[in-house]
């Protein structure tokens, strides 16, 4: 808009240079135009270009005026008048062409722009001059075959290309597209970004992903380039074997060492195609033994295998529900990994890459093997040989987890405290080590010193930990006051991260019950429910969450509380039709929950089930 008025104000002071008056008469004009009053403003720009027939700023807006006011006729007279006095401007005749195909006179339109194209000096510049008046009306196919005509006989066909290929996928004719493109990148390599950025703009339209990869693959002969652009098209139709074939090719040719195929293979791991993945990081590490990206290859295939027994262990443990005893693997079953990570910590000592090992390795030993004592091995070793390494704070806030989590709460809020104030630490880990500093805090009574730490927390951008520290901040400045009952909440809190869920449902229940605590009711009558599914007392926990749904807007947790219900239903009872119905209860009667989506996409997988007649989730 600015641009625009900037141009209309240098317009008006070319006029002024000649005559103010005439300046005034057409700023009157355009304020005419602006009130929708157009045969005032056409009566004005009549009379100032009858006086200057020169002045292509009255003849470019009288065009306008014509057409705006549908005076198709009076527009017609103008542009034939204007082309007697200036025939070799194809302008011209694309404006001409224009009015009659407004007006409907398909045919005329196309005689008109027929004309500058026909003449003996005709230029390669009109047939794009006149394709762009063609576009302007959406007469597409019209276009397509103008600058078709232009092509064949300029000099450089390729400055067709990009306007040819615009138009055939705007038209979804994405075969011819993509040979424009590709007769692009075959003459001019160098333009491999912009092309590759130009298909994948249309590809993920219905119907242009196959016709896409059957034009680019008969040019992978070509050029490299084609074969990159078809690996990475290959990803786009999920077909990742062909890609990887492709990519060691384009690996080979380009002599990049393996960098494109350890790209490759952490894309896949991100995927979570870790088959694939574990094959590529395999590749790289058998066929470049003496690249410097080995080691990057071998953690990147330890972490893969670390997730393929992942997927075993997340199987075995109801991610479901929100608390949950964890069901744990044997050594026999990490063995593998924990033996792959302890080679990339001796080879690479003191890397960044071997104290990653070292700390995976730890993860492993306490979350899936339940082995806290040799975790701690690990970390310790971290901690005191380790004080610059990027896994100093993380180790910490890893050891205050397990002492939390195995009953020594001191050692713990020191651990935090230390990764807290580290030099080395990053925002996000920063925000975790207080987040559970302020949990140990508030469980001591200390409520000051928990919302202080909670408030670094909650400044940041939101996400699932700041949320989480929204919610507890909340809690606690509401409920300080009922100091007693808030402690015993926080050191409920404390015993179901410990997963001590009988003495926290205790504790729980015995805030719900009294008439004093009744800023806490809400959030203790969800977590008694909760400590009751962590237990699998299903029929007790639906009971108690289907209290709290009865309240309805009475407590905030209703529209969560339905959402479990339905959880308990699905997984734990697995009763598909009861699941279905409180699902969409949840859509129902909480329209603004954040469950709506989940719930919207359980009901279509659950009804797919039982049309399958699988009883399986």
């Amino acid at each position: 808009m600015k641009k625009i008025l900037f141009i209309l104000f240098c317009c008006i002071n070319l006029v002024a240079q000649h005559n103010p008056f005439d300046a005034n008469q057409f700023m009157l004009a355009e304020a005419y135009e602006q009130q929708g009053n157009y045969s005032k403003a056409i009566e004005i720009i009549e009379q100032l270009y009858s006086k200057d027939t020169q002045n292509p700023n009255y003849f470019n807006k009288l065009v306008n005026l014509y057409i705006t006011s549908k005076n198709y006729n009076a527009a017609i007279s103008l542009l034939e008048s204007r082309i007697k006095m200036y025939p070799q401007d194809p302008n011209n005749f694309g404006q001409l062409g224009s009015v009659y195909y407004m007006m409907g006179d398909y045919k005329k339109a196309k005689e008109v722009w027929e004309i500058p194209l026909s003449k003996a000096n005709r230029n390669s510049i009109n047939f794009r001059v006149i394709a762009n008046y063609a576009i302007e009306r959406r007469a597409f196919e019209t276009a397509i075959e103008i600058l078709n005509r232009g092509k064949k006989e300029s000099e450089d066909p390729t400055l067709y290309a990009f306007d040819l290929g615009e138009l055939y996928s705007l038209t979804m004719q994405y075969e011819n597209a993509t040979k424009e493109y590709c007769e692009l990148l075959k003459k001019n390599p160098g333009l491999y970004s912009t092309v590759e950025a130009k298909i994948f703009s249309f590809i993920n339209k219905p119907e242009a992903l196959k016709p896409t990869i059957k034009v680019v693959s008969e040019y992978q002969s070509q050029d490299v380039s084609f074969k990159l652009l078809l690996a990475k098209l290959m990803v786009e139709n999920k077909e990742f074997d062909k890609a990887f074939e492709l990519y060691v090719d384009v690996d080979k040719a380009r002599n990049s060492g393996g960098q494109l195929l350890l790209d490759y293979a952490n894309f896949l791991l991100n995927e979570e195609n870790f088959q694939l993945a574990k094959d590529v990081f395999e590749y790289v590490i058998k066929n470049f033994p003496e690249s410097k990206l080995i080691a990057n290859a071998k953690l990147g295939l330890t972490k893969t295998l670390e997730l393929i027994v992942l997927q075993e262990f997340r199987k075995n443990n109801p991610e479901w529900k929100t608390f949950y005893s964890s069901t744990y693997l044997s050594e026999e079953k990490t063995r593998k990994i924990l033996s792959a990570y302890k080679e990339v910590a001796d080879l690479y000592k003191h890397s960044e890459i071997a104290i990653e090992a070292r700390y995976r390795s730890a993860l492993i030993l306490f979350y899936v093997n339940n082995k806290p004592e040799k975790a701690i091995e690990q970390l310790n070793e971290i901690v005191n040989l380790y004080p610059t390494s990027t896994y100093f704070p993380k180790a910490l806030i890893e050891l205050g987890n397990i002492y939390l989590q195995t009953g020594q709460v001191e050692i713990a809020k020191e651990k935090y405290l230390t990764a807290q104030n580290s030099n080395r630490v990053f925002e996000d880990d920063r925000n975790i080590a207080s987040l559970q500093l302020s949990k140990i805090l508030a469980s001591e009574g200390n409520f000051n010193s928990a919302i202080e730490a909670l408030k670094k927390v909650t400044l940041n951008t939101k996400n699932d930990l700041t949320n989480d520290a929204l919610e507890f901040s909340l809690i606690l400045n509401t409920a300080k006051n009922d100091s007693s009952n808030l402690v015993k909440f926080c050191k409920a809190e404390i015993f179901t991260e410990q997963k001590n869920f009988t003495t926290a449902k205790n504790l729980y229940e015995e805030i719900a019950l009294n008439p004093q605590a009744f800023v806490l009711h809400s959030i203790c009558k969800l977590r008694s429910a909760e400590m009751e599914m962590a237990l699998n007392n299903y029929p007790e926990a639906l009971k108690k969450l289907g209290a709290i749904v009865d309240e309805e807007e009475k407590n905030i947790y209703s529209d969560k509380a339905l959402y479990l219900t339905a959880k308990i239903y699905e997984y734990g009872i697995v009763d598909f039709s009861k699941a279905i119905d409180s699902y969409q209860k949840l859509l129902a009667r909480f329209p603004k929950s954040i469950y709506l989506d989940e719930a919207r996409e359980r009901i279509q997988h659950l009804r797919e089930k039982m049309k399958e007649g699988k009883t399986d989730v």
